[in-house]
């Protein structure tokens, strides 16, 4: 098979590795952009809420924890999906 297709996330099925739309059952395929993009904004939220807890106080420290535990969720989630598919597409 060659190297330029990927597997379609519902019915498994060998599509072009730039399609965005599966011919065989019109699933729509995630974007690697998307994950790019929770990664940044976790790191983002989670370097903003660090300055907030730290340099502030009341509400706005409060908010800065939020914002620290939101971050630390969204980029290890976001590390965690890419780690999952690179796994899954190994296994193939």
């Amino acid at each position: 098979m060659p190297s330029d297709r990927v597997h379609c996330v519902d019915c498994r099925e060998p599509i072009p590795a730039d399609a965005r739309i599966c011919p065989r059952c019109r699933a729509i395929q995630p974007s690697p952009l998307l994950d790019v993009g929770v990664v940044v904004a976790g790191v983002f939220a989670l370097l903003f809420g660090v300055v907030l807890a730290v340099m502030t106080v009341g509400t706005s420290r409060l908010l800065g924890f939020l914002l620290l535990v939101v971050g630390f969720g969204l980029a290890v989630g976001g590390y965690t999906r890419y780690v999952d598919r690179q796994a899954a597409s190994r296994a193939r």
